[in-house]
């Protein structure tokens, strides 16, 4: 659907369906992608463009401060994996959330064979 050339010719019931014309389009561009990533579309744009699209956030984050990321921290032992068969992390808090990893190649012994 066109847009008038005075915004004034259309109803309120004319506007809201060339709204959902477009949301209907946008989702169908969206599910075209799957679960695959989509780029913000300054980053397909010419380097032109891409050039102005990061100095605008570089100017943002001079106005407005850096945002804050959040970090991403993981706690890790140093020591080696252990080697026994099965490798139990509950969760007391979560029960939903506890794992158990089952590493069949150690439960049996070379020697015997299931």
């Amino acid at each position: 659907m066109d847009l008038p050339d005075d915004a004034e010719e259309w109803t309120d019931e004319q506007w809201l369906a060339w709204l959902e014309e477009g949301d209907a389009a946008e989702r169908a561009r969206l599910a075209a992608y799957g679960d695959r990533p989509i780029l913000p579309s300054w980053r397909k744009a010419p380097v032109a463009a891409q050039f102005l699209a990061a100095s605008m956030f570089a100017m943002r984050d001079v106005i407005y401060g850096p945002r804050e990321e959040p970090a991403i921290v993981i706690e890790a032992s140093g020591e080696p994996p252990n080697d026994d068969p099965l490798d139990v992390h509950l969760d007391p808090d979560h029960p939903e959330e506890s794992v158990v990893i089952v590493k069949p190649w150690l439960l049996h012994p070379h020697d015997e064979q299931p």
